[in-house]
C-alpha cells in the first residue's frame, strides 16, 4: 500500500513516527486539489474532498502524537538523518539561522508546529512494509526535452499544382521555387487578390489593370470536361466557373469572399484554394479531376 495522493510529491520529506508508520511531509503549495480534470459531479467532488480533509485531519493528529526525534547535540554533527532534517526546513520552512534546529528536540518542534500551522501536510502510511527511515524521493535530475511542436506544411504553387516546400524553402525535387513567365505568380494574385471587392471589378489576370478584369458576375458557362468529377464539377459549375477556357495563369475570387480557383498556362482549372468551410486548404486538380485530399493552407486575407 502506497502513500495516499497527497503524500507523492519529489519535494517531501519521508519520515518515521514511533509506531511501523511510515509518514510524508509534503509542502502545503505541493497538495493538489481534487478532480483537477473535472471528471466527477459537484457532489462526488465535494465527498471526496470532505473525505480527504479528514484523513489530513487524522494523520496531523497521530503525527503530532507519534513524532519524535532523539538525536542528541553532540550526535547531530555526524548523524545523516539529522543532516536530511535540517537540509528539508532550510529549504521549504524558510526559518532564520537563529532558529535552526541543532538536536533532535529542534527537529520535532521545527516540524510539528510547521504541520500545526498548516504549512507541511502529514500523510501516513499504516501499512508500511519497508525500510523505516529519513528519506527524500529521488527526483529526476534533468527532464526530457519538450518535442518542438511540429510545423505547418507549406506549399507553393507551380504548374498548376500545390506543392509543399521543405524548411527550407525548397520543393520537393529539391528545386527553389521561383515564380517563371509560364507559370502562375503566387505572390501577385495574393497582392492583386486583396484589392478584389465582391461584386465589383477588380485587378485583372496577371497583374493587368481594371479596364480588363471580369465582373464576378459575368463568368461565362461551365463547360464539362469527359474526365471531370462529378462531385467538383458540380460545385464548380454552380460558380460559373469553366474546366478550360479561362485566362491563362490566371485566378478567379469566388462571389463568397473566399473561395479562389486557380488556371493553369493552358487555362484549364488546376487548384484551389478554399476558406468557406472547415480550415483554410487547398486542392489540386490531375486531368480535370480534383483531389478531394485538404492541404493545410495559410489564411488569405482578401479584405
Amino acid at each position: 500500500m502506497s502513500f495516499p495522493e497527497w503524500g507523492c510529491s519529489y519535494n517531501a520529506l519521508h519520515v518515521p513516527l514511533t509506531s511501523d508508520w511510515q509518514c510524508s511531509l509534503v509542502p502545503a503549495c505541493e497538495v493538489e486539489d481534487v478532480d483537477r480534470g473535472w471528471q466527477l459531479s459537484y457532489e462526488e467532488r465535494q465527498r471526496v474532498r470532505k473525505e480527504r480533509e479528514e484523513q489530513i485531519e487524522q494523520d496531523r493528529q497521530d503525527f503530532d502524537r507519534l513524532f519524535r526525534v532523539s538525536t542528541c547535540r553532540h550526535a547531530a554533527r555526524s548523524c545523516s538523518d539529522f543532516a536530511t532534517y535540517a537540509a528539508f526546513i532550510s529549504e521549504h520552512l524558510r526559518i532564520s539561522g537563529l532558529s535552526a534546529p541543532v538536536d533532535g528536540d529542534g527537529v520535532t518542534r521545527i516540524l510539528r508546529d510547521a504541520v500545526r500551522d498548516g504549512r507541511l501536510v502529514p500523510a501516513i502510511n499504516r501499512a508500511w512494509r519497508g525500510s523505516r527511515r529519513v528519506a527524500r524521493p529521488y527526483g529526476p535530475q534533468s527532464w526530457p526535452k519538450r518535442a518542438p511542436d511540429p510545423q505547418p506544411t507549406v506549399y507553393a504553387l507551380r504548374d498548376g499544382q500545390f506543392i509543399p516546400l521543405d524548411a527550407n524553402g525548397r520543393m520537393i525535387d529539391r528545386t527553389p521555387y521561383v515564380p517563371s513567365n509560364g507559370g502562375f505568380d503566387w505572390l501577385g494574385a495574393v497582392g492583386a487578390m486583396s484589392g478584389v471587392a465582391l461584386g465589383s471589378a477588380g485587378p485583372g489576370f496577371n497583374g493587368s489593370d481594371g479596364a480588363n478584369a471580369t465582373l464576378l458576375g459575368d463568368a461565362q458557362p461551365f463547360e464539362y470536361g469527359s474526365s471531370a468529377e462529378i462531385g467538383a464539377t458540380t460545385e464548380i459549375a454552380a460558380r460559373g466557373v469553366r474546366m478550360t477556357g479561362n485566362k491563362p495563369g490566371g485566378y478567379r475570387l469566388n462571389p463568397n469572399g473566399q473561395d479562389v480557383d486557380y488556371f493553369d498556362s493552358h487555362g484549364n482549372i488546376c487548384a484551389q484554394f478554399h476558406a468557406s468551410h472547415g480550415d483554410p486548404h487547398g486542392h489540386n486538380f490531375d486531368c480535370g479531376i480534383r483531389d478531394d485530399t485538404h492541404l493545410p493552407m495559410s489564411p488569405i486575407n482578401f479584405d
